[in-house]
């Protein structure tokens, strides 16, 4: 009886922190700001972030990235990089691998991918995406950041 208590317990907290983990990805429906190519400005944003039913460790996503008013819709992933989050010297510091696809097929779609990295300081979350953005001609790549710093600095 004590181990299908304690089970219990484990999946109501790991499907409460999988709900967290979603509101703060989604960021208050905020754009997160940031730069590729390392001077040009970028928003990203989410439609909707969920849980993969069948992978617990990935979130599936659909958002836009906004390049100086050029929008570009993107549906992808968030998957926690299990082995990089052990090796973090922060145990309040999560790993993820991204990789988001670009609607479109022209010279200035393509695919965003790299970290996303998730440091919780109390009630305090912050997020940041670092990584590349290469077209899918692969003739343009980029190196991208962007983060809530915005949002955090409203506080």
């Amino acid at each position: 009886m004590k181990k299908l208590f304690f089970l219990l317990i484990i999946t109501f907290v790991s499907i409460f922190i999988n709900a967290q983990t979603e509101s703060l990805i989604m960021n208050n429906a905020e754009s997160y700001i940031g730069t590729i190519d390392d001077k040009t400005k970028i928003k990203v944003g989410f439609y909707s972030v969920f849980l993969d039913k069948d992978s617990p460790e990935t979130y599936k996503v659909n958002g836009y990235s906004d390049v100086e008013g050029t929008k570009a819709n993107f549906s992808g992933s968030i998957i926690l990089n299990i082995e990089k989050t052990r090796k973090s010297p922060k145990s309040n510091l999560k790993i993820y691998d991204f990789k988001f696809s670009e609607e479109g097929t022209g010279k200035h779609n393509g695919i965003f991918s790299g970290d996303m990295l998730s440091l919780s300081l109390g009630k305090l979350a912050v997020i940041g995406f670092e990584g590349k953005w290469e077209n899918y001609e692969k003739s343009l790549k980029f190196p991208v950041y962007f983060d809530n710093s915005n949002k955090i600095m409203k506080k």
